[in-house]
């Protein structure tokens, strides 16, 4: 069968000198029934096409732009035309009806026109598009409209959560410092947003290990911190001529400045301080096998609970330490630091079965000052190597029963 457009006749059916079969289309736009000649008859509706509006698009750069779309082939004028027919505007006083027009250029794509401006539009700003026909004036037909461009969502500035250690004593060899966000923040310029101050509110000079590449973790919402090792070891050089940063029996106030930008430039929504006074200092390894268990009952979900006797490190304590059962296959559940980090509790996602499991450190977990349950801080490199290789886990073994 053979299908012959006409846009200036009806439907014609078998007409003369053309073979059975054959259908000539309707004008766009009307209604006719077709009979198709040797086959069931069917109702046809052609397609309306659409209207010639004006529209605001996005590009494939992500650019705001006006176009005027639906215009036949034909009805588009050539380039160098188009500038005095369409055009843009910022509506700034609805009461001006001839605002001057935005500065930008024209193209041509697929029967559309369209106009991109020279500098993007504004969030919250209304701006007007017009295109006029090639008519006179008198029948000229104007396509006019009217966009509100969306305001830009501005989220809840960025806060601190949180300092950790959060308990208020710390030793005089404190390592570092982890400061949790609320929200992503800027990179590059942390160190000039933190100060630490001494009891008489005077800034320590000084006193981090400000490095070129700062020590976020991926999600981009918590900075560690860390105190200049070479003043916090014994017998290196800068505590021997500069002394400690911290000092036993006196107080100090870590601050975060407030005009330190999120990801998005917007400043923390406030100051916060962190104060806290320094005792002795620690030169003592975590002893898991002096860690106390709240073992819970068989067939419950209550959480085991483990409390350290001291605070360990906040970031550590989120991965290194897990349940295993008596195969030593890891026991799902979710973890919770306790307060002050000085204990950690486990929830398993099954209630407990009657049998024995152990409690698994991975060696390299760390208290305040930087003493791993491996091996101290102060330990020195030399006495390190001693020729027995350590452990990379301790394990403390528990039996929940009926």
């Amino acid at each position: 069968m053979r299908v012959i457009s006409n846009r200036r006749n009806g439907a014609q059916i078998d007409s003369p000198g053309r073979s059975p079969g054959t259908v000539v289309l309707p004008p766009r736009g009307s209604r006719c029934l077709i009979v198709l000649l040797g086959l069931s008859s069917a109702t046809a509706w052609a397609t309306e096409p659409p209207a010639p509006a004006v529209v605001l698009a996005t590009d494939t750069e992500g650019r705001r732009v006006f176009e005027v779309r639906g215009l036949d082939s034909n009805e588009v004028p050539p380039i160098d035309e188009i500038g005095h027919r369409f055009a843009a505007y910022a509506v700034f006083d609805a009461q001006v009806t001839a605002p001057p027009p935005l500065a930008g250029h024209y193209s041509v794509d697929d029967g559309s026109i369209r106009f991109t401006p020279r500098f993007p539009l504004q969030p919250g700003m209304r701006y007007r598009a017009v295109y006029r026909d090639a008519g006179e004036e008198s029948d000229q037909t104007v396509l006019s409209k009217e966009f509100v461009i969306p305001a830009r969502v501005v989220s809840a500035a960025a806060r601190v959560a949180a300092i950790y250690p959060t308990t208020s004593t710390l030793p005089e060899n404190q390592l570092k410092f982890y400061i949790q966000f609320t929200a992503p923040m800027s990179r590059g310029g942390a160190y000039e947003h933190l100060r630490l101050l001494d009891a008489e509110g005077q800034p320590v000079d000084l006193p981090f290990l400000e490095l070129a590449e700062e020590l976020w973790n991926p999600a981009g919402d918590r900075l560690t911190l860390l105190l200049d090792p070479g003043r916090v070891k014994q017998g290196l050089k800068p505590r021997e001529e500069v002394g400690p940063v911290l000092a036993e029996g006196r107080r100090f106030t870590l601050v975060v400045d407030r005009r330190w930008p999120d990801a998005a430039g917007q400043p923390l929504a406030g100051e916060l301080r962190k104060a806290f006074r320094v005792a002795a200092a620690d030169d003592t390894c975590p002893k898991p096998r002096a860690w106390r268990l709240n073992i819970p009952r068989a067939g419950s979900r209550l959480p085991l609970v483990v409390d350290f006797g001291e605070p360990l490190d906040y970031a550590l304590l989120q991965r290194m330490l897990w349940i295993v059962d008596r195969r030593g296959e890891p026991v799902p559940g979710s973890i919770e630091v306790g307060e002050e980090e000085t204990s950690w509790r486990f929830l398993p996602q099954q209630p407990w079965r009657p049998a024995k499991y152990r409690l698994v450190a991975d060696t390299l977990l760390e208290d305040l000052a930087g003493n791993s349950i491996a091996r101290k801080f102060e330990l020195d490199a030399r006495q390190a190597g001693n020729g027995t290789a350590e452990q990379e886990t301790a394990s403390v073994e528990f039996q929940v029963r009926e």
